[in-house]
């Protein structure tokens, strides 16, 4: 269930929607310890929830959520072979990097600027070492220095 709030005059909260999704059992979805969430600038949350298979084969999902479209889950199979730890927007809200405990770090992007279709651009490894936080340093801003001549 998805409980959003937004605040009122008088420090009171309103409900502005609430959506519910279908119960899934306990043995094929599972929250991921710990699970990581993100909020763009774009009102797209991003969080991790793992997915066990009949045959306990559990595998890494990111999933998308729109604010303005709730009902629309988009959910991508991270390829990240150790819990994610960690989820960080770009300043546009059109990139995601996720990294996980096993030192995994992953650079999405909207496919075609859709915020239902992502692709893992790059990626880096630190083998051996947790991600326990993500920044981006680059502000969007090029800056072009460079010697004058008079």
């Amino acid at each position: 269930m998805c409980d959003l709030r937004r605040p009122a005059a008088g420090g009171m909260m309103d409900l502005a929607y609430v959506c519910e999704w279908e119960k899934w059992s306990k043995s094929t979805h599972c929250p991921s310890v710990p699970l990581a969430c993100a909020w763009s600038c774009r009102n797209l949350i991003a969080f991790t929830m793992d997915l066990r298979s009949d045959d306990q084969d559990l595998t890494r999902m990111i999933h998308i959520l729109d604010t303005e479209h709730p009902w629309d889950l988009h959910s991508i199979p991270s390829e990240h072979r150790e819990a994610i730890t960690c989820l960080e927007w770009d300043q546009s809200g059109s990139r995601l990097l996720s990294a996980d405990a096993d030192g995994q770090i992953k650079c999405w992007s909207m496919a075609d600027h859709l915020a239902n279709s992502w692709e893992s651009s790059v990626g880096s490894l630190v083998e051996g070492d947790p991600i326990v936080a993500l920044s981006w340093l680059h502000n969007g801003v090029k800056l072009a220095l460079g010697p004058s001549f008079n």
